[in-house]
């Protein structure tokens, strides 16, 4: 996988952890088990504000869900120990940019 798609899946979960961390600080608990319990049917949702949010939370945490693991699989080639591989080099991306 080339290194700038790595960086993307990089800040967009970084991007995700500051959207999913104002819910968690609004309603005191955590995604994963705000999730449970959005998963199991047992969260109120009379008001349509109340579900509009909650569906949003729950789109939130299920999009870094995906790109966590998408990171997590592409993350194993390479730390994979292989004792003839070259050794890696940690770079930051190259931005240009055009005017």
């Amino acid at each position: 996988m080339p290194i700038s798609v790595v960086h993307d899946l990089i800040v967009d979960i970084h991007a995700l952890d500051r959207e999913l961390q104002k819910f968690e600080e609004k309603y005191s608990i955590f995604s994963e088990d705000f999730y449970t319990l959005y998963e199991s049917g047992r969260l109120r949702d009379e008001e349509v504000e109340e579900a509009d949010e909650y569906g949003r939370w729950a789109a939130l945490y299920t999009m870094r869900q995906r790109r966590k693991q998408r990171y997590e699989k592409d993350k194993s080639r390479l730390l994979a120990f292989d004792p003839d591989a070259e050794r890696v080099a940690l770079t930051p991306p190259v931005r240009i940019e055009i005017a």
